[in-house]
């Protein structure tokens, strides 16, 4: 493959030599131009004519990093770059939100050279020192590794890692797929479910696809098993560029078995031929975690050819991304193992029949693909242990990330249905005992949301027919927020949180997602937003007009708003907003240009700003 070619050579060298490019043309039997073309796409991929500096200095400007002060990290730091020596820049979200401010330093100066060495959490002077050492030549401080790093979290209630709960399972023996191949040792063919049983255990489950749009993995999976062909593939996305996200960086590491476990059954109980995980450049650590159990399943014979005896074949392999939130988007994800330009698809044709090399496909989650052991084992006749684990009224577990201005900001796993209050109190409140200020409750795609939300009238009438559990939900938010929508009672389901907005009378989609951060009561909202819009801007693939230029239009207003305008100067550019908003939501090829405008939109409806000041206040 093109880009991993490509990643070794950088790894080795520091940067991508023209006479290399063309060894990796030959070699690919491919037109030099196609590999210039990967090679020049991603920002992470440097090459001669933008050969690096001899030190390289990252600093995260993203969410909690940005409200960490990473901005006043960088413009300390800046002093030190130096032309041709020294390069201090801003880059897109590392990962460790839970120990902003992150920075990541390179240097590339032979046997001394190393790449992508992150230090988390450190104080101005920390970082300071450490640079000052890295460009003198001096022995690297060591790195703040994922390893070292005691979680902040829950993890002695998580209930994902069966092997841990069920002892009597064996230490990770991978003992779902013995069980499976021992009732089924031969391929399930046909296209009615009810010939497949083990797959059906999914169904009641009721697991959803924990990458953001929900998709019940009961039914993608169907459709790849459905799906003609005598080559499939199965595909774990685990690049996990989302500013605020960093629940699949927790698994990885700790919990890699899982991820290889689920990977694997999802290839047998679908007739699939190989799998591949995903993995952002930037988790080394889980990537040498994954790559080591891998190799560990292989010795077991739970993966490779011959698998348990069965006869049956699956491979699996780690493939390591050039970066950028874009490839979080599953369809140019593919286009990035294909070794082209990482941007999203026109659709259709789908995935599940026309994915991976043309094959049919199936795209899931990493934390998605790791509770399917769990699933599978516990499942008793017709009854889902996984579905039971949800307050009454949901079905199942899940894992979130919450960072921020919160005393212990980490990795949580929930039960579907606590609430967003209940999420805040297990990680110890807002810091300082200050007011709740604002939640982004889905990264930066779904902007910001105050305490408390506007109930327009008739919001009784519009909880006809709804359920039960959105019925109280609302009925106790807006009573504990005298009359308004009390926001820490919004249960946290993916599915019924998108329902909360239409019952309220809001223009405006709730968005719930993996990485939820909480700022206090003096948070700046307007250069938040911003700063979320920012990050859409430079993460733009760039392949629709209209986000290619949206925007950057939206950046522009943005910073106006941020400086102070007129009342009159406002409304006009609050207009111009909405207009955007509604033009990327019709024209954008994907969802990067649809929830672009959010962090504006969200300030801008639910917010207010003083008349002579250009921050914005709570309604």
């Amino acid at each position: 493959m093109i880009v991993q070619r490509l990643h070794e050579i950088q790894n080795r060298i520091g940067y991508l030599p023209d006479a290399e490019l063309a060894k990796v043309a030959r070699e690919a039997n491919v037109p030099l131009y196609r590999v210039q073309e990967v090679a020049g796409f991603f920002p992470h991929f440097r090459q001669e004519w933008n050969k690096p500096p001899r030190v390289e200095l990252r600093v995260c400007r993203d969410m909690s990093c940005h409200l960490a002060g990473s901005d006043k990290v960088l413009k300390n730091l800046t002093g030190l770059a130096k032309s041709g020596e020294v390069a201090v820049e801003g880059v897109s979200c590392l990962g460790r939100c839970d120990r902003a401010p992150a920075c990541s330093f390179t240097r590339t100066d032979g046997e001394r050279s190393f790449h992508d060495h992150v230090y988390a959490g450190r104080l101005l002077d920390d970082l300071r020192r450490i640079a000052d050492a890295i460009i003198g030549g001096n022995v690297a401080p060591p790195p703040d590794t994922d390893q070292a790093y005691t979680p902040q979290g829950n993890q002695a209630e998580w209930q994902i890692d069966v092997y841990r709960n069920r002892p009597e399972l064996g230490d990770r023996t991978y003992r779902a797929i013995k069980d499976f191949l021992l009732e089924h040792p031969e391929p399930i063919r046909g296209r009615d479910p009810k010939q497949h049983p083990w797959l059906c255990r999914l169904d009641p489950a009721g697991l959803l696809g924990m990458g953001g749009a929900g998709v019940p993995a009961y039914r993608k999976w169907l459709d790849v098993w459905q799906a003609t062909g005598d080559e499939k593939f199965i595909v774990c996305n685990g690049d996990e560029s989302e500013p605020g996200t960093f629940k699949d960086r927790e698994i990885l590491l700790r919990m890699p078995h899982l991820v290889v476990e689920g990977v694997i059954l999802a290839g047998l109980m679908t007739n699939a031929t190989a799998g591949y995980i995903y993995i952002r450049h930037e988790y080394g650590e889980q990537i040498a975690a994954v790559r080591a159990e891998i190799d560990r399943a292989i010795g077991l014979m739970a993966c490779g050819s011959n698998i348990f005896g069965s006869g049956r074949t699956f491979t699996v392999e780690v493939f390591v991304s050039p970066g950028g939130y874009i490839c979080g988007e599953q369809s140019a994800l593919i286009e990035a193992m294909e070794d082209k330009r990482s941007q999203p698809r026109n659709r259709p044709p789908e995935l599940a029949t026309n994915g991976l090399r043309d094959k049919p496909t199936l795209v899931n989650n990493v934390e998605t693909l790791a509770w399917v052991p769990a699933i599978l084992l516990q499942h008793d006749g017709q009854k889902s242990w996984y579905a039971s684990q949800g307050r009454p009224g949901f079905r199942g577990r899940r894992l979130l990330s919450i960072s921020g201005n919160l005393e212990r900001p980490g990795v949580y796993e929930i039960p579907i249905g606590a609430t967003l209050g209940d999420l805040i109190n297990m990680a110890g409140g807002v810091r300082r005992k200050r007011g709740l200020g604002a939640v982004a409750p889905s990264g930066p795609s779904g902007g910001l949301i105050p305490p408390t939300l506007p109930a327009a009238d008739g919001w009784q009438d519009r909880l006809k027919g709804k359920s039960p559990e959105l019925a109280t939900a609302i009925r106790e938010g807006i009573r504990a927020g005298g009359g308004r929508f009390d926001v820490r009672h919004l249960p946290l389901d993916l599915l019924l949180f998108r329902e909360v907005g239409p019952v309220l009378g809001l223009r405006i989609s709730l968005m719930l997602g993996a990485g939820l951060v909480v700022y206090d009561s003096s948070v700046k909202v307007m250069d938040q937003a911003l700063n979320f819009t920012r990050f859409f801007r430079n993460e733009s693939c760039g392949k629709c007009v209209p986000c290619r230029i949206g925007s950057q239009k939206l950046v522009e207003i943005g910073t106006k708003l941020a400086g102070g305008l007129s009342p009159i100067e406002r409304e006009d550019a609050t207009a111009d907003v909405f207009d955007l908003a509604y033009t990327l939501g019709l024209t954008s090829i994907c969802g990067l240009g649809v929830v672009a405008p959010n962090p504006l939109t969200t300030v801008l409806e639910w917010f207010r700003a003083p008349e002579t000041q250009a921050d914005f206040s709570i309604d």
